[in-house]
């Protein structure tokens, strides 16, 4: 039971194939390139009114602005002085180590953290207790 396909029936299959593959690669090419030109518009669109949106905008450079002075959290003293134990041993550890000397000048709190929002939440939680 052999079965017998003729060369040109082959060959029009391969070459159909072929045709069906690159026609759809340069239509996906053209459908991207569209919708990136779409985007592109509307971003454009988008800074162009933030920047009307700016200008129109009254100058504050005559103005002064106050901020309320930021409250400090509450720390119990001897937690504070605890603390400031921990660190002056930790970098009395690391002096003796590297036979140096290194010395504390002040110790004050860090303050909010400043950046993105995503690596200050990953710092928090690698940072959290068991």
């Amino acid at each position: 039971m052999e079965m017998q396909m003729e060369l040109s029936y082959v060959f029009a299959v391969v070459i159909t194939g072929l045709v069906v593959v690159f026609l759809g690669l340069v239509l996906l090419i053209a459908f991207i390139n569209i919708i990136g030109a779409i985007f592109k518009s509307i971003d454009k669109k988008r800074k162009d009114s933030e920047k009307a949106a700016a200008a129109s905008k009254p100058s504050a450079a005559g103005k002064r602005i106050e901020t309320a002075p930021a409250v400090p959290p509450a720390v119990n003293n001897e937690d504070e002085d605890e603390i400031i134990a921990v660190i002056s041993a930790a970098v009395a550890m690391m002096s003796s180590a590297e036979g140096k000397n290194y010395r504390i000048r002040s110790v004050r709190a860090a303050g909010t953290p400043v950046g993105n929002a995503w690596a200050s939440a990953a710092r928090i939680e690698a940072t959290r207790p068991f």
